[in-house]
Parts: C-alpha cells; structure tokens; sequence
C-alpha cells in the first residue's frame, strides 16, 4: 500500500473513498486493480460543502440589540473520517458520531463577537443522502455571510453607518482594531458611482481575528461583460484585508494564506457551486467549477498582518474565508439595494456545455494499441 500524502486538502482526502473502492472491486475479481478517478469521478460522485439555510431573528430597541437567535440548517457533513486516524474514524460512525462531531465543530468555532444581548446559534443537520465533506472554514463561512448581512439590516434600521455600527457593538479592542484597520486603508465612505458600493465584515475563529473590505461593481456594462467559457457578473474591483492571530510566526506565509481566503470569499459568494440535475451534477471539472478567475480577482488587494498583541500564535489556516464572503455579500447588498439570500449569486447562470454522464460512444480502446492515426 503507497499511502498519499494529503498536503494542505483537509476535507476531501482524509475521506478513502477511492481506496475503498479499489479494495472491493480487487475482491470480486479476485486479484490486485489500479483504480483511477478522473476529474469527472470526482466532480460528480465526490464529495460537495453540503447545502445549508441559516435563518436569523434579531430583536433590538432604540440604539440596543436585545436578542439574537440564528438556526442553522445544513445537509449533513460527513465527518467519518473522524480526526485522521483509526479510533475517532470509528466513533464517528457510531449511531450519533457524525452527530456530536458536527456539534462540537459548531460550537468550537462559531462565536458571537458583538455585544447583542442574549445571542444563541444552533446547528441542525439532516438527510446523509449526500457524499458531503468540510470546506475551508467549515461552518463559518454560511454562518458568518448570514450574520453580517444582518448586521448590516440593523444598521440600516437604527440609522447607523455599517462601519460605526459593528465598531460600537464588537466586544473588544484586538477586534475594533481589524475593522479600524480595513476602514483607514480601504477609504470606507468614499463615494461610488450607482451600481457601485463597499462593504465590510468580521470574523473572528482559531484565537484570531479578522476584517475584510470590498469594493463591488454592479453596473450593467461590468455584470454583461462577454467572457469566454465563463459568465461574469459583479466584479469585486478592491479587497482590503487585516488579520490579527497574536504572535505572526511567519508573517509572510500568513499573507498569502489570507489572500488565498479571499480568493475563496469572492467565489464562495459570486461564482462558485455545483448544479444538480436529473439526480447528478454537471460541472465535471475545473473548467466548468468556477473557482475566483482571473476576470474576477480584485483589481487592488492588500492584506494587513497586524503587529504581534499577544506572545502566543493563533491559527490562521482557513481565517481569511468567511469574512471575505460575507464583505462580498454586504457590498452586494448596497450596491443593488436588495440583500441577497441565495448563495453564489451567479448560481442561475450556468455558463458552460455540460460534459456527457455516460462513456463515449464508441468505448475507448482497451488494446493497448494506438488508435490516434
């Protein structure tokens, strides 16, 4: 057995999926097999982020948030590789294993940073009819983009700047500074052509905390603009990003980190899904998954690694994705005038000629000659 090293792919190889196939088709044959996925194999009977509804009730008076309450719904996550080796991989198949995995990666890294009263966020899973898997940041990402906008609805009805709003509720100091930090470099307020807006979030996970600001443009001429084997749609034109995770051992390497989760942000709430038809899914590769492109990389992007608060590191790993998507979504939200609530905002438009679901008509050659000629 060659084991393969998984690099930095948490959620989709620590699955052995593969392997396991491999083992049961070398069992009714009789003999050893070579199993090879192609990217199809992968796309379309891999594992997907599982579909997930967050529904959230504020109540607020005055100048005050009484009460927050978010339900999150999801599909559910498979997490039966439990953490990487033999002992949890076996608990979390138990009756309630994924159970209590999901739970307590719900609870461990979803937090409420701002000061709204008595605040409760609950998980509720079903229907394990899917191959489902993490993706980078896990629960945060839906949980947080949800959040945000709400905050930004509040802000809106108590009459409050976006900005002035979450810096006068966030808890404490280390996370005004983030937000602080995006306001100042990224020129929050200015003033943008119609069809055009900021927007900004926070998150805060891993002992770290974040903010992140967009410039969107939602013109007609820039959502139209003809792009080959792709479809365009709003356009982030500016990110700016700061991150505080205590002691930056590598300061650099957190940087590019960072912006590798904005990249994630920017897909997660423009462009990136998989559409299910007929009981399967089109995309069939990258060509067809559209993951941030370059006609959609912000124009101007910075990332600010705040000086060392504290002597000890935090995590930083998958921090940079949620504040990202959420900041996408609130800059949306302004610039159209309508908070959107469905998630990749250009899921609709398919933008590609689906890839056959069955083999090639005639079969491909298993002669081993070459048929090219």
């Amino acid at each position: 057995m060659h084991v393969v090293d998984g690099g930095g792919s948490f959620g989709r190889k620590l699955f052995f999926d593969a392997a396991l196939e491999a083992a049961e088709i070398s069992k009714r044959f009789g003999k050893s097999v070579k199993l090879m996925w192609h990217r199809a194999d992968d796309a379309r009977q891999g594992r997907t982020h599982p579909m997930a509804t967050s529904r959230v009730r504020v109540g607020y008076a005055g100048g005050t948030v009484l009460g927050y309450e978010q339900r999150h719904t999801s599909v559910a996550t498979d997490f039966g590789h439990g953490l990487g080796e033999v002992l949890t991989a076996m608990s979390a198949q138990l009756p309630v294993g994924d159970f209590t995995f999901a739970q307590t990666i719900f609870q461990l890294t979803q937090s409420m940073p701002y000061d709204f009263g008595v605040a409760t966020q609950l998980l509720n899973e079903t229907d394990k009819g899917f191959n489902t898997g993490s993706m980078r940041n896990i629960y945060s990402l839906d949980v947080t983009c949800a959040r945000e906008l709400i905050v930004d609805e509040l802000a809106a009805r108590m009459g409050k700047d976006p900005y002035r709003f979450r810096a006068d509720f966030l808890q404490d100091d280390h996370s005004r500074a983030v937000l602080d930090e995006v306001s100042e470099a990224g020129g929050w307020g200015r003033e943008m052509p119609a069809g055009m807006a900021q927007g900004i979030a926070f998150h805060a996970e891993y002992h770290g905390v974040t903010a992140a600001l967009v410039e969107i443009d939602c013109r007609p001429e820039t959502v139209d603009r003809p792009i080959r084997d792709g479809v365009a749609g709003p356009r982030v034109t500016k990110a700016v990003f700061a991150v505080d995770v205590g002691l930056a051992v590598n300061p650099r390497g957190l940087e590019a980190q960072m912006m590798g989760g904005v990249m994630d942000g920017i897909a997660l709430a423009l462009t990136s899904s998989l559409h299910l038809r007929d009981g399967h899914f089109l995309e069939a590769s990258w060509d067809n998954y559209f993951y941030t492109r370059q006609w959609n990389t912000p124009l101007e992007l910075k990332v600010i690694v705040m000086p060392p608060t504290t002597g000890e590191p935090g995590g930083a790993g998958e921090l940079g994705v949620a504040a990202s998507m959420a900041a996408v979504a609130c800059a949306y939200g302004r610039a159209t005038g309508k908070m959107p609530t469905s998630f990749p905002i250009n899921h609709g438009a398919l933008g590609f000629e689906p890839k056959p679901t069955v083999p090639p008509i005639p079969q491909s050659p298993t002669d081993g000659l070459d048929h090219a000629r």
